[in-house]
Order: structure tokens, then C-alpha cells, then sequence
């Protein structure tokens, strides 16, 4: 799931090439999409704030978090049984 918000950032980076402000908003998302358990380290109204910014639908949007909770959650846990 968090690839696919790399995607989604990765493209409205080459679509905003000629708006600096726009560009430096999601060259900052890519930033914080490098660490998979990002969404774990955030608070929630900055997450739904950036899953605006990549276009998540409103109403998908708390579902969508969820789910990247629950995944890096998952990835911790098997990490740590390692």
C-alpha cells in the first residue's frame, strides 16, 4: 500500500515540475513515504492531510489509513520476531 502512495507522489512530482510550491510539497511527501512505518510516527491529522495532498478520496481516506496502520504494524511485529 505505501508503494502505491510512492507512485501516486512519484507522478504528481513530474506533473508539477513547473510549480515550485507544489513540487517542494510532494518532494517533502516522498521524503516522509521512505520509511515504511511513517504513518505509525505521524499524528493522524497530518496523515489525512497527506493522503489529501495525493488526491485519496474524503471517503476513503480514513480506511486507506487504516490499512497503512495496520500494515506497518504487521511489518514491526515481524520484524521484531525476527
Amino acid at each position: 500500500m505505501i508503494n502505491n502512495l510512492k507512485e501516486i507522489t512519484n507522478n504528481l512530482i513530474r506533473l508539477n515540475q513547473d510549480n515550485p510550491l507544489e513540487l517542494k510539497k510532494y518532494q517533502l511527501i516522498k521524503e516522509i513515504l521512505k520509511k515504511k512505518d511513517c504513518f505509525l510516527n505521524i499524528n493522524i491529522e497530518y496523515a489525512y492531510s497527506i493522503l489529501r495532498d495525493l488526491n485519496i478520496p474524503e471517503v476513503n481516506i480514513k480506511e486507506t489509513y487504516i490499512k497503512l496502520i495496520d500494515c506497518s504494524k504487521q511489518n514491526n511485529y515481524e520484524q521484531s520476531s525476527i
